[in-house]
């Protein structure tokens, strides 16, 4: 472990010094960032969709029909969050896309049958987080709780006030 740590240290030196920047100011920057709810949807969006499943979705899973489970398992997830984890954000901005994603897998696959696994693949195979009926509903669910955080303000974060980190109508993807 500890050859592991030097080895990552050493590389770190490496990328702030071609960077020209120290690292505590990488930390400060990156501690800013994590802040803001647009940085951290955008990076949970990132990484979800390099998590791409290797199985294809079950025939059922057709577009409309996945388009409409995302739709109503996120309205279920934000509106719970807004109920139960709401003070939460103040704390952990990162809380936010995580947990609805999770709230939303589990009300899927308890009121449909269908696992992470499965849905996860009818998202990609139907280009989910493309669908503008789908990036709309997520963008006015954003939104909402943005704005009931007390969080929302798109000129003090420096954000365009339509859009936020997807640029322009439509805005950032979904959770799930």
């Amino acid at each position: 472990m500890a050859e592991e740590e030097k080895a990552y240290e050493k590389s770190s030196i490496e990328m702030f010094d071609r960077l020209c920047i120290t690292p505590e100011f990488f930390e400060r920057s990156q501690q800013e960032l994590m802040n803001d709810p647009y940085v951290s949807m955008e990076l949970f969006n990132m990484g979800i969709s390099m998590e791409q499943p290797s199985s294809k979705p079950p025939e059922e899973l057709t577009k409309d029909r996945t388009v409409s489970l995302v739709k109503e398992s996120n309205t279920f997830a934000f509106d719970l969050f807004k109920k139960e984890y709401m003070d939460q954000m103040r704390y952990d901005p990162m809380i936010m896309p995580v947990l609805i994603s999770a709230i939303a897998h589990d009300w899927v696959f308890k009121n449909h049958g269908f696992n992470e696994e499965q849905f996860k693949a009818a998202l990609f195979e139907h280009k989910i987080y493309e669908d503008p009926e789908v990036a709309m509903h997520m963008q006015q669910k954003q939104m909402e709780l943005l704005s009931l955080s007390g969080g929302f303000n798109p000129m003090m974060m420096g954000m365009p006030p339509m859009g936020g980190m997807g640029g322009g109508p439509g805005g950032l993807p979904g959770f799930i």
